[in-house]
């Protein structure tokens, strides 16, 4: 009976530290957002030391909008993943590089040139990834 009460317990003292843990994940999940000109992104992000994932979604002026996923890895301030997106309306997914560097608080989209092997696109090796004339510099927002 003694066994059985402290496996109990036991069971419980995981379940609750499981339900916890969940709760620290939703928590940890940031939403950022960038205006250029006429066009709105929003970002909802779960970032750690060593990886991120999350969301973005881009509205083109209020005419059509690119929605998906993106997940990748953080190596210092520099946010290196993949965007897997569909096109409003459409069916076909695509697949991009995507980068950010993290400044201020901020989250700046990176842009380069890309190249195309095996039918996926890369940014270009020999090629800088330039943040300074980016089109979206996302800002943090409250969930």
């Amino acid at each position: 009976m003694m066994k059985t009460n402290i496996l109990l317990i036991s069971l419980m003292v995981l379940m609750y530290s499981c339900r916890n843990a969940d709760v620290a994940k939703t928590e940890a999940q940031t939403l950022y957002s960038a205006i250029h000109q006429n066009d709105t992104a929003t970002l909802k992000i779960r970032l750690t030391d060593k990886d991120f994932y999350g969301q973005l979604e881009t509205n083109y002026h209020g005419l059509y909008k690119d929605s998906g996923g993106v997940t990748g890895v953080v190596k210092g301030n520099i946010l290196k993943g993949t965007y897997k997106f569909q096109h409003y309306g459409m069916e076909k997914w695509h697949s991009i590089p995507i980068t950010f560097l993290k400044k201020d608080g901020k989250l700046i989209l990176g842009q380069g040139d890309m190249e195309i092997y095996m039918g996926m696109f890369y940014f270009k090796k020999n090629k800088p990834i330039v943040y300074d004339t980016t089109k979206f510099v996302f800002e943090k927002h409250g969930l």
